[in-house]
């Protein structure tokens, strides 16, 4: 870090109490959402309907980590390598929605996250730098397994930031009525998904290619969440 970052980190971290951060939205926009020719668009809308948030976008690998599971079946490359990869996959997709939003900050570390809610920019995450840096500070690892896809990783990055929701912006309806465990089962979020996303505060969902785009409630951990979901 340079000394001017360090100084401006030093400078947020001490005028936190007197202006701290905002309650913070992890949005994970779905890999296969990469298409859309108006997919900044759709962020933004989807993004505007959380207000007075913070906001981190979390992006999926998309067809990239698609070729990675390809990879993996044909060269045996083995959990530990493909989870790398598969990491890599969401950079670069990362990189894809920077390019897309140039206001954005790409962040690696939850102290950047904090930096960028308390100055009201909006973030994306670089998954492998930021998984990096939680494990190394205390936080559970994450399974290397295909097991585990971005929508795990994002409700594992909620998890670590103590965000007040969890956005799932996808390409399908939201599973209304449907259990966090009953949705997995039916492919619609990834296997591990619920042993990680069941502590949650709050999960909405949004269909990114429905004209609504309107973020549903979908589970509620406690009965003011659903309160706020239902008046928000």
């Amino acid at each position: 870090m340079s000394p001017i970052n360090r100084g401006r980190r030093r400078h947020i971290m001490l005028n936190s109490a007197a202006h701290p951060a905002p309650p913070l939205v992890v949005f994970k926009i779905g890999g296969s959402l990469l298409d859309l020719p108006d997919l900044s668009d759709v962020i933004r809308r989807v993004v505007e309907q959380r207000t007075g948030n913070a906001a981190l976008l979390v992006v999926g690998g998309g067809a990239v980590a698609d070729l990675v599971r390809s990879w993996d079946e044909t060269h045996g490359l083995g959990e530990a390598a493909a989870h790398d990869l598969a990491l890599e996959a969401m950079d670069l997709s990362a990189s894809l929605i920077s390019s897309l939003f140039p206001e954005a900050r790409l962040v690696r570390s939850p102290q950047q996250v904090e930096m960028a809610a308390v100055e009201g920019a909006l973030s994306i995450l670089c998954a492998g730098c930021f998984i990096k840096a939680a494990e190394a500070h205390g936080h559970a690892p994450l399974e290397h397994s295909w097991r585990v896809t971005s929508d795990s990783i994002a409700a594992w990055t909620a998890r670590v930031l103590a965000a007040s929701e969890l956005v799932l912006v996808k390409s399908v309806p939201a599973p209304l009525g449907q259990t966090i465990v009953e949705a997995a089962e039916a492919g619609l979020v990834d296997e591990n998904f619920s042993a990680i996303a069941e502590n949650l505060p709050f999960i909405g969902w949004v269909d990114a290619r429905s004209t609504q785009l309107m973020v549903e409630g979908w589970h509620a951990r406690q009965s003011e969440a659903a309160a706020r979901s239902r008046n928000g």
